[in-house]
């Protein structure tokens, strides 16, 4: 059965279903024919509208794929062990090469970060890869042990999505989690959020994806890495800390680091001209 896009949602005239051999895809391709592309990848428990306001500053000149990931949206929540950063990156590969969708370069949000730095590497984009309030660290302390087993009981439990998003419906829920994330979006971006939370596959598909996910084959692979990373964050990051931005700028020869004030870990809802300002440089800039 299709999943229903609502005609308010940002950009619905452009939604397609793709399905790959493990995953039902919802994506929008939209911009200039022809132009430079770029992909854009969302975070956990977002979904493909998190860009609307930033591609607008760049669809003159530029051809875009906005994309949900597995679960998330209206993407198809797909089956066990395919919500896995691995399984993300082959299924995402095999998306853009059956679209014929080759990107120049790849924005990823959070843990997005990390799909779009791989991404990058298989395909060697042109101008490689901007990197937003990039999730590359662990949950501290118990957090970091309760947290991933508390999503795979939940994944498996019946009914359990269901009465998660139940409780989502409560506004004051889901504002609060927005607000935890040291970003204040409009009322319009807030209620995208409440119609997400108010599925039950996204729910489930968000946990599906943190219980699954597993970052330390990509951290020990990115110390050796020669990644082409503009690492971009929001000062006011209560979700992933800045730190870890500047830490990984660091260790990466040929990445850069800025940073954009008095925004959270959405900055790019925050501040999307910013952010398509950041993205315009990037293109611009030569290739180390």
């Amino acid at each position: 059965m299709e999943q229903y896009v609502p005609s308010t949602w940002p950009n619905s005239q452009y939604s397609i279903q793709v399905e790959t051999t493990f995953h039902k895809w919802h994506i929008q391709r939209l911009g200039k024919s022809g132009g430079q592309k770029i992909l854009f990848v969302h975070g956990t428990g977002s979904s493909s509208h998190t860009w609307s306001d930033t591609v607008n500053f760049l669809l003159e000149k530029f051809e875009v794929l906005l994309v949900d990931l597995p679960g998330h949206g209206f993407s198809k929540l797909p089956a066990p062990n395919e919500s896995s950063l691995q399984s993300v990156v082959a299924g995402s590969l095999e998306l853009i090469e059956k679209i014929s969708f080759v990107p120049d370069l790849i924005v990823g949000h959070s843990a997005g970060a990390a799909i779009a730095v791989l991404l990058a590497e298989q395909i060697d984009t042109k101008n490689g890869t901007i990197c937003i309030n990039a999730a590359f660290g662990e949950f501290p302390g118990i957090a970091g042990v309760m947290f991933p087993i508390f999503a795979k009981i939940i994944t498996v439990v019946p009914y359990s999505s269901d009465i998660l998003a139940s409780l989502s419906r409560n506004n004051e829920r889901t504002e609060k989690l927005i607000a935890n994330t040291g970003s204040k979006i409009t009322n319009d971006r807030l209620d995208y959020y409440k119609i997400l939370f108010s599925k039950p596959d996204h729910v489930k598909g968000t946990l599906k994806l943190m219980a699954e996910w597993d970052l330390s084959e990509f951290l020990n692979h990115l110390k050796n890495s020669d990644a082409n990373i503009n690492f971009l964050v929001g000062t006011l990051d209560k979700t992933v800390p800045i730190s870890i931005s500047k830490k990984w700028s660091q260790i990466l020869t040929k990445s850069n680091y800025k940073e954009i004030q008095g925004a959270g870990h959405l900055v790019h809802e925050e501040m999307p001209y910013e952010v398509s300002q950041s993205i315009l440089e990037q293109l611009k800039a030569p290739r180390v």
